[in-house]
């Protein structure tokens, strides 16, 4: 019987995996610097968008060491705030500061877009590095999966995920102990994920995650804030706790609006602020159904022209830089797209 199964076993076609089926990155951020106690504090903070609130007469403060979560519905003002935080928006009213000796680390939702198309993944790093690290550029990149002829490649020929991997391999250059991340997982595999969220668990600076995404929250913070009705609402415990708290099942069911959800809402105070009429609204919900199609299109034509890319011989054919130049008119586009809805939404509240 054993002869028997070792025959049949014989004749099967064996199945080859690739090596980099099971790669994963080597991330490790560098010891934090010392802080005050306090990192960041927003006091009485405004901010509106033309006519738009998005955030009223807000407090916050983050203490040195703990971890946060921003959660709840998109246009709420949950990328706002952290830009706030960070310095990279101004508030309408009120106050954002930074405690002592406070340096950030800041990984924004188009981080990844906003690389050097035209320069290589060497030449990208030599961009942000300080001169004592330019020696272990390699080794970094190395880390996350670009070795041997990758670093030579250019950043407009990597597709979202190595864009997002290349973003991070950058924010190593420079200690910091404030680290923000909004929507740090939108591009990254499954194995990648788990890589970053081990590397954060070690992080031991202060943290603030924005993000929708359950699995890689768990565990990760200990401090839940949700944004809802331009208010600011916390939990004292990490994205499980939260959901407990709110009766739900999952981070779809936040992403839903208050006035379908049965949550009670908080009423906005009287402030003068014009509200959308019902044209309005409906032009504005257009608005996104269209860029939504769009961004459907633009990520799938993406797609279908980084396999094209990705062919061993494609730099070798006449057409490969009219391709090239298609791409990044393209991810131009797809950026100009999503800005056009995220502001649509915001206005929408």
């Amino acid at each position: 019987m054993a002869q028997s199964m070792q025959k049949q076993l014989d004749k099967m076609e064996r199945i080859e995996i690739e090596d980099t089926d099971t790669s994963v990155m080597n991330l490790r951020f560098p010891d934090a610097p010392r802080s005050g106690e306090i990192v960041a504090k927003a006091e009485h903070l405004t901010k509106r968008y033309g006519n738009v609130k998005v955030l009223e007469n807000v407090d916050f403060q983050l203490l040195r060491g703990e971890r946060v979560a921003f959660v709840g519905q998109n246009g709420q003002g949950k990328t706002t705030l952290a830009k706030i935080l960070v310095g990279a928006e101004p508030a309408t009213s009120g106050a954002a500061t930074l405690g002592y000796n406070v340096s950030i680390g800041y990984y924004a939702q188009n981080q990844a877009e906003t690389l050097d198309p035209k320069i290589t993944l060497l030449e990208t790093m030599e961009k942000y590095s300080p001169p004592e690290m330019r020696t272990k550029l390699r080794a970094i990149l190395g880390g996350f999966l670009f070795s041997g002829e990758d670093v030579d490649k250019k950043v407009v020929a990597l597709s979202g995920g190595e864009r997002a991997r290349l973003a991070l391999a950058c924010m190593l250059l420079r200690p910091f102990n404030f680290l923000v991340l909004d929507e740090p997982t939108n591009h990254l595999d499954m194995l990648s994920k788990d890589v970053l969220k081990q590397a954060l668990l070690k992080f031991n600076g202060t943290l603030l995650v924005v993000s929708h995404d359950r699995e890689f929250l768990s565990d990760l913070t200990t401090r839940t804030i949700e944004f809802r009705d331009h208010r600011l609402i916390e939990y004292l415990g990490d994205v499980n706790y939260f959901l407990e708290k709110r009766r739900l099942d999952n981070m779809r069911d936040v992403e839903k609006r208050t006035a379908m959800s049965g949550v009670k809402a908080y009423p906005a105070p009287d402030n003068g602020v014009p509200v959308l009429g019902a044209e309005e609204k409906k032009q504005l919900q257009r608005q996104v159904q269209k860029a939504e199609r769009r961004i459907s299109e633009l990520e799938a034509e993406l797609k279908t022209i980084e396999n094209k890319m990705a062919e061993a011989d494609f730099y070798t054919r006449p057409e490969s830089n009219e391709v090239l130049k298609k791409y990044s008119d393209r991810k131009a586009e797809l950026d100009k797209v999503y800005n056009e809805w995220e502001t649509a939404v915001e206005q929408l509240g």
